[in-house]
C-alpha cells in the first residue's frame, strides 16, 4: 500500500487506500497506528442503503458499527448458542414457504472478540456495537449541518430529492455485499442499521484497540438489493462517492486541531 503524507487545509494527514472487506480494513488501520503518530482515523467510502427513509446519495456518519460477519452454521435443530445476538433460519425463506426445515439449516450470529487496551491481556471482550469517538461525532453533527452535497450526475440524471446528511445511525459490516432484500429486510429487523458494508467494524474496533479517536463517513450508493432491476452502484457509486469525500474533507478542514 502507499501512504501519501501531506496538509488538507493545514491539517496534516496520511492517506491510504485499505482496499475491501474486513482483513484489509484492519490490516491497513493497524498499520497507521504502528507506523505513524497519529491521534486518529477519518475513514470513509460507499455502503449499501437499509433504510427506507434514507434515499441513495445521502452520506451517513454513524454511531455504532457491528460486525456481523461472525457466524455460527448450524443445523436446524442445533442447541442455540448461549451468547448468540441474533438468528436467520434458512427455512424461513423458502418459497413456497411452508413448515420444511431447510439443511442449510441456521445461522446464529455471535459477537465479536474484541482486545482492548485497558482489557486483561489475552483475554478478549463480546463486543457487538462499536462505538466511534464521541467527541469527533458532536464535532461532525454540528460543523456538518446543512452542507450541500451532489444530487445530480449530470444535466439529465438527478437524484430524485436532494443528498442530506445523516448522524447517529447504526452501520453493519461483513465480508459481504449485500445485494438481497430479504438479507437486507433480517439486518433491519434483527440488528436496526440503516447502511451496510464491508470495512467499517474493522477500522472502528481496531482503532478502539489502540486508544485511537475515530468517525465513519458513508455515502450510499444503492438499495442493498430492495430496488426493481439492476443494482444503483453502478450508476450512483460515484456520486456517493463524491458526496463522502467532500463531508470527510469539510469535517477535516473544520477541525480546529486533532489531540488525543
Amino acid at each position: 500500500r502507499r501512504y501519501r503524507i501531506g496538509t488538507i487545509y493545514g491539517k496534516r494527514v496520511i492517506y491510504v487506500r485499505c482496499g475491501f472487506g474486513i482483513l484489509n480494513a484492519g490490516v491497513t488501520t493497524q498499520t497507521l497506528a504502528d507506523l505513524f503518530n497519529i491521534v486518529g482515523v477519518v475513514h470513509f467510502g460507499i455502503a449499501g442503503n437499509a433504510n427506507n427513509s434514507l434515499s441513495i446519495g445521502d452520506v451517513t456518519i454513524p454511531k455504532y458499527v457491528a460486525h456481523t460477519g461472525v457466524w455460527e452454521w448450524l443445523k436446524a435443530n442445533d442447541q442455540e448458542e448461549a451468547n448468540k445476538v441474533g438468528d436467520l433460519n434458512v427455512g424461513d425463506f423458502n418459497v413456497p414457504q411452508g413448515k420444511e426445515i431447510n439443511l442449510l439449516g441456521k445461522i446464529s450470529y455471535v459477537p465479536a472478540e474484541f482486545y482492548s487496551e485497558t482489557g486483561k491481556p489475552n483475554i478478549p471482550e463480546d463486543l457487538l456495537w462499536a462505538e466511534t469517538s464521541l467527541d469527533w461525532f458532536e464535532h461532525a453533527s454540528k460543523l456538518l449541518k446543512g452542507l450541500k452535497l451532489v444530487s445530480c450526475l449530470n444535466k439529465t440524471v438527478c437524484l430524485p430529492r436532494p443528498a442530506k446528511m445523516v448522524y447517529g445511525q447504526r452501520a453493519s459490516s461483513a465480508d459481504i455485499f449485500v445485494d438481497n432484500g430479504a438479507y437486507r429486510e433480517f439486518l433491519v429487523r434483527h440488528f436496526h442499521v440503516s447502511s451496510v458494508d464491508e470495512e467499517s467494524a474493522a477500522v472502528v474496533m481496531t482503532c478502539l484497540s489502540n486508544n485511537l479517536k475515530v468517525i465513519v463517513f458513508r455515502g450510499l450508493s444503492d438499495l442493498a438489493g430492495s430496488q426493481k432491476g439492476e443494482n444503483a452502484i453502478h450508476t450512483f457509486g460515484p456520486l456517493a462517492a463524491k458526496n463522502t469525500v467532500r463531508a470527510a474533507v469539510e469535517f477535516i478542514r473544520g477541525f480546529p486541531h486533532f489531540r488525543h
